[in-house]
């Protein structure tokens, strides 16, 4: 029995094409609560980093202790196949 390998070039990149899901931009708060658990809370997903910027402030006025946040940004990305190596 024999094996034939193909050898191919992987290249991973953004997805620019104009199908791609859009890139996205979110929030969600960090702070702990008195037992020691996340808050959690979550933005909603949106496609302008200025605008996901907002949520954290609307938070903090509802729980003025809730200070840290991290940003979620979903990228779509995708693998091209390249010519045999």
């Amino acid at each position: 029995m024999s094996r034939i390998f193909v050898l191919v070039d992987w290249t991973l990149r953004p997805d620019r094409e104009d199908d791609a899901p859009p890139t996205t931009h979110r929030f969600r708060c960090l702070a702990l609560h008195d037992d020691d658990t996340e808050c959690g809370a979550e933005s909603e997903p949106v496609t302008d980093p200025v605008r996901a910027q907002e949520w954290p402030f609307e938070h903090l006025r509802e729980h003025p202790e809730h200070t840290g946040f991290a940003e979620i940004v979903e990228r779509p990305w995708v693998m091209w196949r390249g010519f045999r190596a």
